[in-house]
């Protein structure tokens, strides 16, 4: 054997007992990448994904005070004789109702997952709205026809009605809505 072979196998057995001996500390740092990024993820994701309730996740909110889910139905609004309105504006008021022909292939479910037949099977009344210039679970009133009866923005409208100040009144029945026809009315909202 010539003197570099041998230099060469000296140089390579070195290397071996080096790798043998330093070996997990080539471990130590994609383990720990791997480790941080598994916490990372888990406190990203986890999170959203604690005490979510079936076909109740838009429907509902968490109470704080007692870390439980109350469902909307559950949920009252705040009631004071003196609230006053943060504005008022004048709107064109149409009604619909759950038909397809008027809405989609889920015509008890609107836009933000409410089950509106279900409230009224409940409750014997709608209080939902679609409006596409309000945000959702926003609170008005039509004081000219309904009085002091609290509606909630549940729906939207077609596309065609963005940027117009018009709403959308949801009754139980078509012969109902067709009934109530086109107006303008002075709506309060809350």
């Amino acid at each position: 054997m010539s003197k570099i072979s041998k230099k060469y196998i000296k140089y390579i057995k070195k290397l071996k007992k080096s790798y043998k001996k330093h070996r997990h500390e080539n471990l130590i740092k994609p383990f720990l990448a791997g480790l941080v990024t598994i916490m990372f993820l888990t406190t990203v994701i986890m999170p959203q994904a604690v005490n979510t309730k079936t076909n109740e996740v838009i429907a509902a909110f968490s109470d704080y005070n007692t870390g439980s889910f109350i469902s909307i139905e559950q949920k009252s609004f705040p009631v004071s004789e003196k609230r006053k309105p943060k504005r008022v504006m004048w709107v064109v008021v149409t009604a619909y109702s759950s038909d397809v022909a008027q809405t989609d292939s889920t015509p008890c479910i609107p836009a933000n997952g409410y089950n509106l037949c279900d409230h009224y099977e409940k409750y014997g009344s709608g209080n939902s709205i679609a409006a596409n210039f309000l945000s959702f679970d926003t609170q008005v009133k039509l004081p000219e026809v309904f009085g002091d009866k609290i509606f909630v923005v549940r729906d939207r409208m077609n596309a065609r009605y963005n940027g117009q100040a018009r709403i959308d009144v949801w009754m139980p029945t078509r012969e109902e809505a067709v009934q109530f026809g086109v107006k303008t009315l002075k709506m309060e909202i809350y």
